[in-house]
């Protein structure tokens, strides 16, 4: 099998993504499948000839989780709290924090992945998820170069594990 690049930035950073809807239903038949890169999120569809996908259907994610660790803040309403990056994708990341917060609630972070630069800051990011000290967000709204930024870290992230 031929190793999948994305169309938009030709990176082999790509994951197979859940099929939705029955036209990508109907492709599946004909060993056509949805993918998302990793990197620049371009969602696209690429024949496998022959290849037969096993469904997982507890993992609807459509980027990869990179284990990670670096220390981060967050703002909401008016409470500033402070935690460590667990995972972090393109889509979200995962931390914990001796703060309580509820899901839904949207944050601003600033996530510092190095000490020698600025933080990268996302200006809107919402809870799916809160049990005891660990924290699940998913990444809504940044700056186009705050999110290049990101890329860059995810990416040597995904270089260092092997792609």
């Amino acid at each position: 099998m031929a190793q999948v690049k994305c169309p938009n930035c030709s990176r082999q950073f790509v994951r197979r993504v859940s099929i939705v809807g029955s036209a990508e239903t109907l492709l599946g038949i004909f060993f056509v499948y949805p993918f998302r890169c990793q990197l620049c999120g371009m969602r696209f569809r690429m024949p496998q000839w022959g290849v037969r996908y096993v469904r997982v259907p507890e993992d609807k994610r459509e980027y990869d989780r990179l284990p990670t660790s670096f220390p981060l803040a967050f703002h909401a309403n008016n409470m500033t709290g402070q935690g460590t990056a667990l995972e972090v994708s393109m889509g979200g990341c995962s931390f914990s924090s001796t703060m309580q917060l509820a899901s839904g609630t949207v944050l601003q972070m600033e996530l510092h992945v190095a000490d020698s630069v600025n933080p990268i800051v996302v200006d809107a990011a919402v809870v799916r998820y809160a049990r005891e000290r660990l924290i699940g967000v998913e990444f809504l709204q940044w700056q186009e170069s705050e999110r290049d930024r990101l890329q860059l870290f995810v990416r040597g992230l995904l270089i260092g594990r092997g792609g």
